[in-house]
């Protein structure tokens, strides 16, 4: 098996997934600055489109990702490609992801 191209960096973060076919929380996880790892008992299908709700721990605002695409499903957990995020939500993730290397977020 190949590595992945971007290391993934656990966190324990709530989400609310919204889609076409309603709403629904979740908790993201294996987090990369293209997509992360959804658990929860949510109704998705591979390549549905989602808008993504980040509740990040302490005082950070919240991250809005307004596309995101299933990749894959399995059980209760699905993993999601960020497609575009909304405002300033891609530099906020990625300050926060290059930051991981020294501070452990949950």
């Amino acid at each position: 098996m190949e590595p992945r191209g971007r290391a993934r960096i656990g966190v324990d973060f709530p989400v609310t997934v919204s889609g076409e076919e309603g709403s629904g929380n979740g908790i993201l996880s294996n987090l990369t600055i293209t997509g992360g790892e959804i658990d929860g008992p949510l109704d998705v299908a591979v390549g549905q489109s989602l808008r993504i709700h980040i509740q990040l721990t302490g005082a950070r605002n919240p991250i809005d990702i307004a596309v995101a695409t299933v990749r894959w499903k399995q059980d209760f957990r699905f993993g999601v490609e960020f497609v575009r995020f909304e405002g300033n939500a891609k530099a906020q993730l990625q300050e926060m992801l290059n930051q991981s290397d020294s501070t452990p977020f949950s």
